[in-house]
């Protein structure tokens, strides 16, 4: 886990099952993908290293500065940078044959997810495919299980909203490295399910993750994550 410039959190180095679907998809398809919160480009250096043609965003250009130093230069040509915020980003519609969106979600509010995955829908050409990470309680924000499980019982649309971090986490934070966002807005996979379904997207597999190999975080059961394939298929 390698903390971000812009302190809103991690690069992980471990990839999961989405990113390397998303990798393996760029090295088979002619056309271009996108990631979204890029942040160093591990995930977007594999997938140019694939074959892929990629364009990586992310809301901090000094991200994007060191993923081009780290891209072989002869991969460069296959690459190209933007910088940009969800949901506010304007990318041009039915380009990008994928989309992965990696832990970015959970740290918009509920209006800013559903219009940033509806961007998405448009950004892909039919056929394409949608790849989004996401935060769960069930990691290290399990302080939040009950508030979120109350909350889905009684069908609030974001039950995952939790304000004041500090007040969430199974551990007092060892250092400041890390500036908290003033929120986190927490899904699962029935959530993510739901957000794409809305936008018009066909949910093609969601689930959880399991992200074990954090390291001193304490318990873990598997449900560190949640993720999501969808396609847009018209």
């Amino acid at each position: 886990m390698e903390p971000t410039l812009n302190g809103t959190g991690f690069m992980f180095k471990v990839l999961d099952e989405y990113a390397e679907d998303f990798i393996q998809f760029a090295g088979q398809t002619d056309g271009e993908v996108l990631e979204i919160g890029c942040a160093f480009g591990i995930t977007t250096i594999a997938a140019l290293e694939a074959g892929g043609h990629v364009t990586a965003c992310d809301l901090d250009p000094r991200h994007l500065q060191i993923l081009t130093e780290n891209t072989p230069q002869a991969l460069r040509s296959h690459l190209t940078c933007i910088t940009g915020r969800l949901p506010d980003i304007d990318l041009p519609e039915k380009s990008y044959d994928a989309i992965l969106c990696s832990r970015v979600l959970h740290f918009l509010d509920g209006s800013a997810i559903d219009a940033s995955v509806r961007n998405m829908f448009r950004w892909l050409k039919p056929g394409g495919r949608l790849y989004l990470v996401a935060d769960t309680p069930y990691g290290i924000w399990r302080k939040l299980i009950p508030i979120f499980e109350a909350r889905r019982a009684r069908s609030d649309r974001w039950p995952g909203l939790m304000i004041g971090l500090e007040n969430y986490l199974p551990f007092a934070p060892k250092d400041r490295a890390i500036d908290a966002p003033p929120f986190m807005n927490l899904l699962d996979p029935e959530l993510l399910a739901r957000i794409c379904t809305d936008a018009g997207l066909e949910v093609e597999h969601a689930g959880f993750i399991d992200r074990s190999d954090f390291s001193g975080l304490g318990r873990m059961d598997g449900r560190e994550n949640a993720g999501l394939r969808a396609i847009r298929a018209s």
